[in-house]
């Protein structure tokens, strides 16, 4: 199914964010120059791509799920909502923990630590679910003439709703990333 393919490739890029994302915390953790505005910068990332495009990628096909009978109020519906929610509420307070820490308190830093590798271990375990269970249910309950139109609302949240930037853009703020993590070595 092209909409499941289309999510996984999102999924990948995500991923590679995770891993540069936690090895910012781990070396938070490891008292190496990590600085706040790592966190400031990769929670961008997390507003702009993963809440802001992908999870509205998801909830459209969340939804064409729904409409062909699968129940949100329990399973595996329910449980991918539940951790997009949890996806906000914990960037938020990565933000948040990531300015305190800016600020000059050293806690935000200790906090940092603690919710960026919470974050990253939700988002992985989310992902999976996503690949083993959700996308598997979708290929078996939407049917083929459906799916044109979960692309039709792919290209509407990418070019209509105006995505505020093109996905290069986002590749280019892991890279971005990496290569700061990498000076921590």
């Amino acid at each position: 199914m092209k909409a499941t393919k289309i999510l996984r490739n999102d999924q990948e890029l995500i991923e590679r964010f995770l891993a540069v994302f936690g090895q910012g915390a781990v070396s938070a953790a490891q008292n190496k120059p990590v600085q706040p505005g790592f966190f400031i910068y990769g929670c961008s990332f997390i507003k702009e791509f993963i809440e802001g495009y992908y999870f509205k990628k998801e909830r459209v096909l969340l939804e064409a799920m729904e409409a062909n009978g699968l129940s949100a109020d329990s399973g595996p519906l329910q449980h991918i909502l539940e951790e997009i929610e949890q996806s906000q509420t914990m960037s938020e307070d990565i933000l948040a923990a990531a300015r305190y820490w800016q600020a000059g308190n050293i806690e935000g830093r200790n906090d940092i630590v603690w919710m960026t590798s919470g974050y990253t271990s939700m988002l992985r375990q989310h992902i999976e679910r996503s690949r083993s269970i959700l996308f598997p249910l979708a290929e078996q309950i939407i049917p083929p003439e459906e799916q044109y139109k979960i692309a039709e609302a792919y290209n509407r949240i990418a070019f209509e709703e105006g995505q505020q930037h093109p996905p290069e853009h986002y590749e280019k703020i892991v890279a971005a990333l990496k290569e700061e993590a990498e000076d921590w070595k």
